[in-house]
């Protein structure tokens, strides 16, 4: 399998979807703009 790169771009918060879906995670997301991440094939960073 290929190596996949990924690289994170943009980090997004939606305040309805929250409010829809209320996720009781306090910090649902560690990932920062800029982090590179390298996969690979299928498998999980």
């Amino acid at each position: 399998m290929k190596k996949v790169r990924i690289t994170v771009v943009r980090k997004a918060r939606y305040d309805d979807l929250i409010e829809k879906y209320e996720n009781p995670i306090e910090h649902p997301c560690d990932i920062e703009e800029g982090s590179v991440y390298v996969a690979n094939g299928w498998q999980r960073p």
